[in-house]
């Protein structure tokens, strides 16, 4: 190749580079352009970061009204809240409660109270007192108490909300005493919504309607209230799942819903016991697949084994399959106890609905019995 012909080549590649770095330049320039990391590293900082500063406040107002709904719930209940320490031969324990009326009476847990009497109760202001047991309700693991000499003036009673109206992701708040630090909060949401559950303690039944939370509940928050955002009661604060054993929260607790404890308290109170309605079978929840594999007519709940009692009695058999009580569907056997804790008594009629080939149900009047030994 001529010197000549070299030559033509080199300046074509130099002017080509020129152009290209000129064409970057400008590209780099566009007020549309994204800045590299390193770019953003080098921004002055009199530049005002316009992104952030938008939504600061935003955020910040959604903390801050976060923050004023715990606290608002806490200095609504907290004053409700009581410690109560309870000493027995297996030796001394502890647990929370809360104050109902002005009488003095309080509502617990039954395993806080165990086999004692009587138990010391401290309240918010340092003031203690001794309180005599009133009746316990070991199906729904409840208990009330009653403060001797009570005085109105120290007793706060709560305000009970509607725990039917709860919905999946409604924020609550915890207060308790967990390993005896006094007066915790902890907070949360309503995680899950259990027709029915056995906490697996010294009763066959299982607690209907349980609300299951991800605030924070350890031993020592047992018996305590679990609020909403407006600063009522919807459960009382119970057990909680604990596969390691070593009695740590891991986000799976469970509370006793408000409205069984608004009926069982005041029986207890009354009377002192509380006398669930009873159904007499053994149920099993049947799903779409379930059915289809053991040639039932539809999902819903099979009857499993048949007591003597109310169910027997209408002519129920083992193998139907209960799709509805008093016209509402139940998928699970939990949505049938639900039902009958929380909406009927023992006498009261309902009605249960069977299905059937085809398609069809055939509805079975049922009275509903009380719980034997109760």
């Amino acid at each position: 190749m001529q010197l000549r012909d070299r030559l033509g080549w080199m300046l074509s590649g130099i002017l080509l580079g020129m152009l290209l770095m000129v064409s970057c330049d400008v590209v780099n320039q566009s007020p549309t352009a994204r800045p590299s990391v390193a770019d953003a590293a080098i921004v002055p900082s009199n530049v005002p970061q316009a992104t952030t500063a938008a939504q600061l406040p935003v955020n910040q107002a959604s903390v801050d009204a976060y923050s004023n709904v715990i606290r608002a719930v806490y200095n609504r209940g907290n004053p409700s809240v009581v410690r109560i320490d309870v000493q027995s031969s297996q030796g001394e324990s502890l647990g929370t409660g809360f104050v109902i009326d002005k009488e003095g009476h309080i509502v617990t847990n039954n395993h806080v109270v165990g086999t004692s009497s009587s138990v010391l109760v401290n309240f918010i202001d340092g003031e203690a007192a001794i309180a005599d047991l009133v009746g316990i309700d070991s199906d729904s693991d409840l208990a009330v108490i009653k403060v001797r000499n009570p005085n109105p003036n120290i007793l706060v009673p709560v305000e009970f909300g509607d725990s039917s109206a709860i919905q999946v992701g409604d924020v609550v708040v915890a207060i308790g005493n967990p390993y005896g630090e006094n007066r915790t909060a902890t907070a949360g949401i309503i995680s899950a919504i259990r027709g029915a559950k056995n906490e697996g303690g010294g009763s066959t039944f299982s607690i209907p309607g349980v609300l299951q939370t991800d605030a924070a509940i350890n031993p020592g928050n047992s018996g305590g209230p679990l609020f909403n955002s407006q600063g009522q009661v919807i459960g009382v604060n119970t057990f909680i799942l604990d596969p390691s054993g070593r009695g740590a929260n891991i986000g799976l607790g469970f509370a006793v819903p408000a409205n069984l404890v608004k009926l069982v308290a005041p029986a207890i109170i009354r009377d002192g016991s509380y006398t669930h309605p009873f159904f007499g079978a053994a149920l099993a929840s049947a799903d779409s697949y379930f059915a289809e594999a053991n040639n039932l007519p539809s999902k819903g709940v099979v009857i499993t084994q048949l007591y003597e009692g109310p169910a027997a009695q209408a002519g129920l058999q083992v193998g139907d399959v209960i799709v509805a009580i008093n016209g509402q569907a139940v998928l699970e056997s939990g949505d049938v106890i639900a039902i009958l804790e929380l909406t009927t008594k023992p006498g009261d009629r309902i009605t249960v609905s069977v299905a059937e080939g085809g398609g069809r149900t055939r509805d079975v009047q049922v009275q509903v019995g009380a719980r034997p030994g109760r």
